[in-house]
């Protein structure tokens, strides 16, 4: 469903695999004012470490996917405070 509401407000929006639609948290913009899909780092590493992959390394494919998501309607990654801390 946030899918095909962010797609509504931006059909060129670009989305990682729909194994990951439940770590959209909202959306965002772009630097020209696009709406973009806003996605939890930590929902993110939670759904591939649902998989058996331990957290480390968890991180590291999802900082692959990141890497792989550029272009001017590529998702924004959330990383929240309480992370940083």
């Amino acid at each position: 469903m946030k899918r095909q509401m962010i797609k509504e407000l931006n059909p060129q929006a670009i989305f990682l695999d729909n194994a990951f639609d439940i770590a959209i948290v909202g959306v965002g913009s772009n630097g020209q004012g696009d709406v973009v899909a806003v996605y939890s780092n930590k929902f993110c590493i939670d759904i591939i470490s649902s998989d058996g992959v331990d957290d480390k390394e968890a991180s590291m494919l999802l900082n692959v996917f990141v890497e792989h998501s550029t272009g001017k309607y590529s998702p924004i990654f959330l990383t929240e405070m309480w992370e940083i801390a």
